[in-house]
């Protein structure tokens, strides 16, 4: 007896808890809440898919709902959805358990958009309920971009280090206008005998691994005939272009570097902002006195090198060169003049040993053996006046110098970040290189976090300048006039009062 009555009490429990679960399943007829109404993706070039954004979806009451589904409104739309762990536009019977919440994540890929510059591209996420129905806007911006996509691979070195370069050729003595931007998948290369023209305002976005390379005989010109300061720069930077990327060191910028002036290259450059690379600038194997002038130009966040120079002819004025994650300026061997330029390295996103400016005439290397060897070459002359070379460690200038070669340089009237101790320097700033050089002043930099690099008013820079090198460069980065009632201010920005 004790048995069936066991048992009937075991049935009726069992027909309870199923009743319950059954009951609290129910459809939607209740408003379900959402982490936002609108899901706004930040802008995309046409064609390359965006990142992925997230949209939370809330049931506030106490019991589970289903939503019979869930789908985009538009059956042809760019965006793409995950509902709920499953990749799908459209997902049926979607469970939220009793004060719970699912994710939906969105992307969208704009397609071509033909005729216009950009373009708004919008759906809606529906949410079918029982009696009604509830929606989430998605909007994004397409722009239309010219691309350039590799089409050839050379392979540089053999063995395990063997590195493939992806490329394409630009057509010969083409002019890119402002009217669009670029989108760079490798690299694009301006071939020999060629000139590549960019006209002021031009933006040049590179993807991952991706830069733009001047080989043997090709010239590239940038901005010409534009004014400082007056809003025509011309930009090279990443593909992505949400918010949250726009100061992100180490984007784009392959084996390469980000620009890459090969031997033979020459390149005229003003009014150039190149951020955000791994490698910003390269020069290398100078075959013209004029391989490289550059005029106010930035070069910032690099996330190794902004600047390497091996064997190079530089000409530089009005130049900042800041926050990189090895060395400002690398030069190996070669002939430099910079003038009215600021070099500054305030990395703090990791340890960084390195000096933000190194002058040396060696290179050494393992070879296939494992032997160390050492190259040698003349640095003919590393000229700097009116510079500032400034950063967060200890000294932030390296000389290393081979006697089996020359190794000239001057520094006239620039200040130096150097170690407190004169014998930690590694060499002595009576050396007849230096020349009116002052150390370890106050740069008092307005925002170097912003990269801001305009003096403030207690700046320990302001008129400690040279007439002379004022005189060859006599306005600043943003195109103001310098001081020259009084003596101009080093570096590349002329304090205003």
């Amino acid at each position: 007896m004790l048995k069936k009555i066991l048992l009937f009490l075991g049935l009726v429990l069992i027909f309870f808890a199923s009743c319950r679960k059954e009951d609290a399943i129910v459809t939607a007829s209740t408003e379900l809440r959402f982490s936002t109404d609108t899901v706004y993706l930040d802008t995309v070039f046409e064609t390359i898919g965006s990142s992925t954004y997230e949209l939370k979806v809330y049931n506030d009451s106490k019991e589970s709902i289903s939503i019979p589904r869930i789908r985009l409104a538009d059956p042809a739309s760019p965006y793409r959805l995950n509902i709920n762990g499953t990749a799908t536009n459209q997902l049926d019977n979607v469970e939220i358990l009793p004060e719970d919440s699912i994710y939906i994540f969105v992307e969208v890929n704009a397609g071509e958009v033909q005729n216009q510059p950009d373009i708004v591209v919008e759906d809606q996420i529906l949410f079918e309920l029982k009696g009604l129905s509830q929606s989430v806007e998605l909007v994004t911006l397409a722009k239309q971009a010219i691309f350039h996509f590799p089409n050839r691979f050379i392979v540089i070195g053999s063995g395990p280090g063997a590195v493939v370069i992806p490329y394409s050729v630009i057509n010969c003595n083409e002019s890119w206008d402002a009217s669009l931007p670029h989108v760079v998948y490798g690299y694009a290369v301006v071939d020999s005998g060629c000139t590549l023209t960019m006209d002021p305002g031009l933006d040049v976005h590179f993807h991952n691994n991706s830069g733009l390379w001047v080989f043997n005989e090709g010239q590239l010109i940038v901005a010409p005939g534009s004014q400082p300061g007056q809003g025509d720069s011309v930009t090279f930077s990443s593909d992505r272009l949400e918010p949250f990327y726009e100061d992100v060191p180490g984007q784009w910028g392959g084996a390469l570097g980000g620009l890459y002036i090969g031997q033979g290259g020459k390149a005229n450059i003003n009014n150039l902002v190149l951020k955000n690379a791994v490698n910003g600038l390269r020069t290398d194997s100078a075959v013209y006195s004029d391989q490289l002038i550059i005029r106010n130009s930035y070069i910032l966040n690099s996330s190794r090198t902004a600047f390497y120079a091996g064997y190079s002819s530089v000409d530089a004025q009005n130049l900042v060169i800041a926050n990189q994650g090895l060395y400002g300026f690398y030069a190996f061997g070669g002939n430099y003049e910079f003038r009215h330029c600021t070099f500054a390295n305030f990395w703090n996103q990791s340890t960084r040993q390195e000096a933000c400016v190194q002058l040396t005439n060696f290179l050494e290397y393992q070879d296939e053996t494992g032997a160390i060897r050492r190259v040698v070459r003349d640095l003919g002359n590393a000229y700097f006046g009116n510079c500032v070379i400034d950063g967060n460690n200890e000294q932030e200038l390296t000389l290393a110098q081979d006697e089996a070669a020359l190794f000239n340089f001057s520094f006239n009237d620039v200040m130096l970040k150097l170690d407190n101790d004169p014998e930690d320097r590694g060499f002595s700033i009576n050396d007849p290189g230096f020349n009116s050089v002052y150390v370890n002043l106050v740069s008092d930099f307005v925002n170097r976090q912003e990269n801001i690099y305009q003096l403030d008013s207690l700046s320990q820079l302001i008129d400690q300048g040279n007439t002379n090198d004022g005189f060859v460069v006599p306005t600043d980065i943003l195109g103001e006039i310098r001081n020259f009632n009084g003596l101009p201010d080093l570096g590349a920005f002329e304090r205003q009062y």
